[in-house]
């Protein structure tokens, strides 16, 4: 805590935003930027929708303002390179690398089981986006040097090699492999996300646009059925995992592992605990145009969609839900809650929009959108479970894999 002097505060209260003229002017800018924010209403929102007719035009609009936004451009087939490969048990490890940019060279690992390699048979396929800090080699189930609370439960890429598919890991920017040997993961990306800034640059675009790619050299795989391509997001790698589904209909299902809220309702309702409610990285001004994140999810449907770890219900998975049955989909939108938020009796503040709440800490956020924080990793037995239903039409996985699933729930955090 720094020594700020006698009588001064270092953090805000809900009062601090109150108008206190009678003309209704505010002397504070803090407080006349809180209102403004608080009166807006998204230019797209999906609350506008009312019938399935308005979804197709609606849906476009989204699409080309969100590529707007992240400065997205028309993309080019990238060649990708294969650096090496080696044997593992069930699938080749494969590690890739291509150059989106001029000066700029990105490595992927892609773990393809031996089974489509022998047999010739096209399976489908699906990009692991990592939480934070995580690095290829954490994904591919490979040793890894980088912090990991649950190394056992994020081997998302290995899980779904191991469940029949091709499995492609991808970092965050400023991160792991591509980051700073012996920086903070948060210290890289923020720096990181500042010089893009200054450059006027997207940083979730720069992001977007790899996985974009990805999902073309996926697509001209001769081991890939073209028709089932997924994006598995953990945490912050939903952020590039949501974007690029929006973007793209080569996209065929979402695993959203993380809970659904808005960025913009956050920074309304946590006016006391405020340094995580709005995330630089992102564009400015997406709030102008539409909810970051429900409205972008509803405009995904009827493609499937999974949500692991719950979330907000007003304003979020409502809103979602809404989308999907309106679109004739309601079945391929599935919401999971954790083990703690299972029971709907537990999730206390569901009937409470958050836009409403003021002055939340992040401890009440967390409480209000159903999240156990200590819990918080990738699940595979929800999520391996739930794209193997959809792209085999079964959730018959093998027994070695299932043992593997339940040794890694049971595991305790590294620390």
């Amino acid at each position: 805590m720094r020594n700020l002097g006698p009588g001064v505060r270092d953090s805000l209260r809900e009062s601090d935003f109150d108008c206190r003229r009678e003309d209704g002017r505010y002397v504070s800018s803090l407080a006349f930027a809180m209102a403004q924010l608080r009166r807006m209403k998204p230019a797209y929102s999906f609350d506008d929708i009312a019938d399935a007719s308005e979804l197709p035009v609606w849906r476009e609009k989204v699409r080309a303002k969100l590529k707007e936004l992240l400065q997205i451009g028309d993309g080019h087939a990238r060649q990708f390179r294969l650096v090496s490969e080696q044997p593992r048990d069930g699938y080749r490890l494969r590690r890739y690398e291509f150059h989106p940019e001029d000066g700029l060279a990105v490595q992927i690992l892609a773990l393809v089981p031996e089974s489509a390699i022998e047999s010739g048979v096209r399976v489908p396929a699906v990009v692991c986006l990592p939480g934070s800090g995580a690095s290829l080699a954490s994904l591919a189930g490979e040793p890894d040097a980088c912090a990991n609370h649950f190394p056992l439960r994020n081997r998302q890429a290995w899980f779904y090699a191991k469940a029949g598919m091709v499995a492609v890991a991808m970092e965050n920017p400023a991160t792991a492999e591509n980051g700073v040997p012996g920086v903070n993961h948060y210290v890289a990306q923020q720096q990181f996300a500042r010089l893009m800034a200054l450059a006027g640059r997207s940083a979730w675009g720069f992001m977007v646009e790899q996985v974009l790619e990805t999902v073309d050299f996926l697509r001209r795989s001769p081991h890939v059925d073209p028709a089932r391509i997924a994006v598995s997001g953990m945490s912050l790698g939903c952020i590039p995992a949501l974007y690029a589904a929006v973007l793209s209909d080569d996209i065929a299902a979402v695993v959203y592992n993380d809970w659904v809220g808005s960025w913009a309702l956050t920074a309304m309702a946590q006016t006391r605990d405020v340094g995580g409610a709005v995330d630089a990285r992102r564009p400015f001004g997406f709030y102008r145009w539409f909810d970051d994140e429900p409205d972008l999810m509803a405009a995904i449907a009827p493609r499937p969609m999974l949500f692991a770890e719950g979330g907000i219900w007003k304003r979020g998975i409502e809103k979602v839900k809404r989308a999907y049955a309106l679109a004739g989909a309601g079945d391929r939108l599935a919401v999971r809650y954790y083990a703690k938020y299972a029971d709907p009796a537990s999730r206390r503040h569901d009937g409470e929009d958050l836009k409403e709440a003021r002055g939340l800490t992040d401890a009440q956020l967390m409480e209000f959108a159903n999240v156990d924080a200590p819990q918080h990793s990738f699940h595979p037995e929800i999520n391996v479970l739930w794209l193997s239903e959809v792209f085999f039409g079964n959730a018959d996985l093998p027994p070695e894999l299932e043992r593997s699933i339940r040794d890694s729930v049971a595991a305790p955090g590294a620390w």
